[in-house]
């Protein structure tokens, strides 16, 4: 019998199961997004912006920019 507990929580299903985890998330949207905060060291933040800058042109939005572009070759990576 397979552990369908981690379904009932909520969970999107396995990467082994779908290409995209993103769009197979049986989860209802509750509409409005929320922020995403992690913890860095200062030195990958300043090379992160740098990249950033570079890439989308040191304007407001270019960090988001850059890690949407990071989250979309990241999830259309074949494992």
């Amino acid at each position: 019998m397979a552990n369908t507990s981690i379904l009932k929580k909520g969970a999107p299903p396995p990467r082994e199961k779908t290409a995209n985890v993103i769009q197979a998330d049986p989860r209802k949207s509750e509409g409005k997004n929320k922020p995403l905060q992690v913890m860095i060291p200062p030195e990958v933040f300043d090379a992160f912006s740098a990249r950033a800058g570079e890439t989308f042109g040191f304007s407001k939005g270019s960090k988001s920019q850059l890690f949407m572009a990071m989250w979309e070759s990241y999830s259309s990576m074949k494992r």
